[in-house]
């Protein structure tokens, strides 16, 4: 691997590690659930379950994953500081 792709490599993980990204998938899959909720209240369709689902699985995933971010980066400054 060069050495450009390596640093843009790296910069691409510094990202995910950021979290970043996952705020983004938070609030798609939050928009989501909040369209199929309107959906429901509004008209006379049903939205059937297997999409609620997947809508909160996904915000249970990006939840986690923030969690996961959180705990790398204080690992990080753990490791900086000894």
């Amino acid at each position: 691997m060069n050495e450009k792709n390596k640093q843009r490599m790296e910069k691409f993980v510094a990202l995910c590690n950021s979290g970043k990204p996952w705020y983004v998938f938070l609030v798609l899959f939050s928009l989501l659930l909040a369209a199929n909720a309107l959906l429901e209240l509004f008209t006379e369709q049903r939205v059937k379950s297997w999409v609620w689902l997947l809508n909160v699985a996904g915000i249970v995933g990006c939840v986690a994953d923030l969690f996961h971010c959180k705990n790398l980066r204080a690992a990080k400054a753990e490791d900086e500081n000894a």
